[in-house]
């Protein structure tokens, strides 16, 4: 498994009150958030931003109503929101 870390998102279409990552920055690559979420789901890499000076663990979850998997960070001090204060590209 190697480890990555994420520096800049791209927001997707949202309703207005929720935030939808479409993909994300990886060094100079860009992977779709799907994608990010099988690797993780599989074991395959991990992935972490900084927030506040501290490498947070991004982590994919199941939303409740939809069943589809989104990109956040694992619980702990920080808000959920940590993800979306990363540069937009």
């Amino acid at each position: 498994m190697a480890d990555y870390e994420i520096i800049a998102v791209r927001e997707g279409t949202g309703n207005g009150r929720t935030h939808h990552i479409a993909a994300v920055k990886v060094g100079e690559s860009l992977f779709l958030a799907d994608q990010i979420v099988d690797w993780i789901n599989a074991g395959t890499h991990r992935f972490w931003v900084w927030f506040q000076n501290e490498q947070i663990d991004v982590i994919a979850r199941e939303q409740g109503s939809s069943r589809r998997y989104y990109l956040t960070i694992k619980s702990g001090a920080f808000p959920p929101v940590a993800l979306l204060s990363l540069p937009r590209f």
